[in-house]
């Protein structure tokens, strides 16, 4: 009886094991193939050439963005307060950003904002991105 007993419990140590190890392996590969999503700036003086904020989707699936707006921020958490000063047209439709791409958001002459000391006055600029699927991403663009 102890030899049975033993391999029984032999067989359910290698299961534990083996489901342990499988579970790891998963939780790797969610990790890894999880949508993210990447923000840059180019940021003139130059109201001509203008501003360019730059949208990276890092991940290896496509991401369709839905609409995005420009944000300024105040305070700190929890106590933020945000101010929306230019966002995509409604209409405009969704951009599909492929794995791995950038799309650049140009704002130029009418579009162009100021980011200067004196005119962000301790506010921060964020973009909030509505991602198909997903909660909005709330991303910090530029930090004085």
């Amino acid at each position: 009886m102890a030899v049975a007993e033993t391999g029984s419990s032999l067989i359910a140590w290698w299961g534990a094991i083996l489901s342990t190890v499988l579970a790891v392996v998963k939780l790797f590969e969610l990790w890894r193939d999880r949508d993210r999503v990447g923000v840059s700036y180019n940021f003139t003086g130059n109201e001509s050439i203008g501003n360019e904020i730059l949208i990276r989707n890092l991940s290896s699936r496509p991401l369709i963005l839905a609409h995005w707006e420009l944000l300024y921020c105040s305070g700190r958490w929890p106590i933020r307060k945000f101010k929306s000063f230019e966002s995509a047209e409604f209409d405009a439709g969704d951009r599909k950003l492929e794995p791995y791409a950038t799309h650049a958001l140009h704002f130029s002459c009418a579009n162009y904002f100021s980011w200067g000391h004196k005119a962000l006055n301790g506010r921060r600029i964020f973009i909030r991105l509505h991602i198909a699927g997903r909660k909005p991403l709330l991303e910090l663009v530029y930090s004085q």
